[in-house]
């Protein structure tokens, strides 16, 4: 009885929110690796490969080679469709597990013109769903703080693991509320 192969993992930096949030990048004038690593906070690797598949669907194109033989990416009029068209249906769609994604989805949002509101409705959405999946793991964590306290066994790595996950979950819920109350204060 053959078995079907597991499926590969997805790449997270294929995500359309990634792609949106580095055309909104370059129509800042943050539009090379270099740019995207050191004002925007992206890896050179994600960025190279956001701006190749970008490039290769006719979202963006090189500049011509400066001194150090570096080129800029320009958004092209379909980029710019994709764009105007793209960020909206980020704040529908499904919260998605990372919180780099929702704060790139909230930047593109705000940088599209969103309303202040929408995006404070949308991390109060992110931060809901976050609060939800600490409701699931507590049980976990429950369990890890008993096995810190007073076992050394096999599964205390898997029990630390759910106790990083809780915290980190509480965490980002709380980042995500105090931003959706900061944000129609701003100006």
């Amino acid at each position: 009885m053959s078995k079907t192969p597991p499926s590969p993992p997805r790449d997270k930096r294929s995500r359309p929110d990634l792609d949106l949030f580095v055309l909104a990048m370059v129509v800042r004038g943050v539009n090379t690796p270099y740019k995207l690593l050191t004002e925007a906070g992206l890896s050179q690797g994600a960025s190279l490969q956001v701006l190749a598949r970008l490039e290769a669907a006719g979202h963006v194109r090189r500049g011509e080679p400066g001194l150090r033989g570096r080129s800029e990416a320009k958004i092209s009029a379909a980029g710019q469709r994709y764009l105007n068209s793209g960020w909206q249906s980020l704040l529908d769609a499904p919260i998605p597990p990372e919180i780099e994604s929702v704060l790139r989805t909230t930047c593109i949002a705000l940088f599209s013109g969103a309303k202040k509101k929408t995006v404070a409705a949308y991390l109060k959405r992110s931060a809901s769903e976050k609060a939800v999946e600490l409701k699931r793991r507590k049980a976990e964590t429950a369990e890890a703080k008993v096995a810190i306290s007073g076992s050394s066994g096999p599964r205390l790595y898997k029990k630390l693991i759910a106790l990083n996950a809780a915290t980190r979950l509480a965490s980002e819920a709380r980042l995500l509320r105090q931003l959706a109350a900061e944000l129609p204060k701003r100006s």
